[in-house]
């Protein structure tokens, strides 16, 4: 179900879920109230209210407690691609520096560009590839074993292997915080609370059922709002809301001004 719903644009995917859990609020908001006595419902609008307002607290807590958390995954798996690909363009352009630095260029450049074209569309579907990097793994080999005749090559060695290092770290991660999402569990705990929370305003007795059928919208359009967002931020490199390769095109286009 998710699946399909990455596989959406970003209007036709908030249409889906939160006109579809609008609607659903109100079609059984309607149920309810033909079936329920109007006066009945109105004698305790007093203690409804007070108890929705407690229960509408909790639920609010742990809906920005976990958005604020999806949204902190996006931003770190964010800057792991610009760390990635920084730590990529201070290999390519130290590597000047050695007799074997152009072979290492022509390393550095064909990884970043199976990432941009081969990585990058298999993470988009959510597909599994492994997560060790031949590229990678050989553009490493390369650099440990430069030959090193200088104090002045040494530093700049010693800088690559960093460089080298924090890549190999920042694509392992790139890798698996895509891997997993939110919790089942957290899911249900999610659908749960909205059911209830919503469920309250289905025991307050309107005189005009129009005014009813407005704050229950608005209460489930607020809540369906969250949802969404959390759904479209839970797998940052998937879907319409997602993090881009930009880092990794604009280590190619420095490439191209640093040289061959």
């Amino acid at each position: 179900m998710v699946g399909w719903l990455e596989s959406l644009s970003t209007p036709v995917a908030a249409v889906v879920i939160v006109g579809g859990f609008v609607l659903l609020s109100l079609a059984v908001g309607y149920v309810v109230a033909k079936i329920t006595s109007r006066e009945i419902r109105s004698a305790h609008n007093d203690l409804a209210g007070f108890i929705l307002a407690v229960v509408g607290v909790i639920y609010a807590v742990l809906l920005a407690f976990i958005a604020i958390g999806v949204w902190e995954r996006f931003e770190v798996a964010q800057a792991r691609t610009y760390d990635e690909a920084g730590a990529l363009s201070t290999i390519y352009r130290d590597s000047e520096a050695f007799p074997e630095g152009e072979k290492l260029r022509r390393e550095v450049r064909q990884y970043t560009e199976s990432v941009i074209t081969v990585e990058w569309p298999l993470m988009r579907s959510g597909a599994e590839f492994r997560l060790p990097s031949p590229l990678l793994e050989r553009t490493a080999g390369t650099i440990r074993s430069l030959s090193v005749t200088s104090m002045r090559l040494q530093n700049i060695h010693a800088q690559m292997l960093t460089a080298v290092d924090t890549a190999l770290l920042d694509r392992d991660a790139r890798l698996t915080v895509d891997s997993r999402g939110i919790n089942g569990i957290i899911w249900w705990v999610l659908l749960i609370g909205a059911l209830v929370t919503i469920g309250f305003t289905y025991l307050f007795g309107f005189h005009h059922t129009v005014m009813q059928a407005i704050m229950v919208g608005s209460l489930s359009f607020l809540i369906g709002v969250v949802i969404f967002l959390t759904i479209a931020l839970d797998y940052p490199y998937r879907g319409s809301i997602a993090v881009q390769p930009a880092a990794f095109r604009a280590a190619v286009e420095n490439y191209d001004i640093i040289g061959p």
